[in-house]
């Protein structure tokens, strides 16, 4: 008698859902159980430079901890949402090609470099997500490199979220030149972290039974699993061949890459 086919709900992105939970339990203190303690203003927003009414302290270690951690705070719930909307998705996606602990890092990257930058030329503190969701969304647009073209759905993706970060900022400050200063340092950001990807080696995934040890795959099976590693691995920024074929006289040398 065939067994009963069982529903399950797939874990598929560790990083990207911890990500957004923790984005939403902060969210939740802060606007609901401890919105007199002000939660994302004194923790989870990265300071300003000189003359902003938060500047950033270097004898602060707090200060440091902000410079990462501004990325889980949001000033209201339609930043968040945003923000959220892209980082579920383009991140599982991420996830599957890189693997976890490689987002994660990105992301860490991503974070840091978009704080320093606005501590040191922003007058005013950054919160959100918005590094992270661009990282993500340039990460996804890597692959269509290898046939030298764009896709124009990444292109267009990457306008629509560059042109909502515009417009959340001009809702909680108005347009100014800081709210469009603070856009460019969050795409800083994002870059920094993307390029992270071009010397990061992508995820090769085995199958449950070779993790679990349990029954071997027939060989059909085992010939269609190599094949797709084998993909993985040559659309790797890291790769010659994702640039295109080199000519014979080419000189140019691979630098390194990092495996995560």
């Amino acid at each position: 008698m065939a067994s009963k086919k069982t529903f399950k709900i797939k874990f598929d992105a560790p990083v990207s859902i911890v990500f957004c939970l923790a984005a939403l339990l902060i969210f939740v203190l802060d606007a609901f159980a401890l919105k007199n303690y002000s939660l994302v203003q004194k923790l989870f927003s990265a300071p300003g430079a000189k003359g902003a009414a938060e500047a950033f302290d270097f004898s602060s270690p707090a200060n440091y901890a902000r410079l990462v951690l501004y990325v889980l705070g949001n000033k209201n719930f339609l930043q968040a949402i945003f923000s959220w909307a892209f980082i579920l998705p383009f991140g599982a996606l991420m996830e599957e090609r890189y693997g976890s602990p490689a987002v994660a890092l990105m992301t860490a990257i991503a974070a840091f470099v978009s704080g320093a930058l606005n501590a040191c030329l922003v007058p005013q503190s950054l919160c959100g997500a918005a590094s992270v969701a661009l990282m993500l969304i340039l990460l996804s647009s890597i692959t269509s490199l290898a046939k030298n073209e764009a896709a124009l759905s990444s292109l267009l993706t990457l306008l629509a979220a560059l042109a909502g970060n515009l417009y959340l900022s001009a809702l909680d400050g108005g347009f100014t030149r800081f709210a469009v200063i603070g856009l460019f340092v969050q795409l800083a950001g994002a870059l920094a972290g993307s390029m992270a990807g071009f010397l990061t080696a992508p995820k090769t995934r085995r199958s449950a039974a070779s993790k679990t040890g349990g029954a071997a795959s027939n060989d059909s099976s085992e010939k269609s699993a190599a094949e797709r590693l084998r993909e993985i691995d040559e659309d790797s920024p890291r790769k010659k061949s994702f640039w295109g074929k080199k000519s014979a006289d080419d000189e140019t040398t691979v630098i390194g890459s990092i495996n995560i």
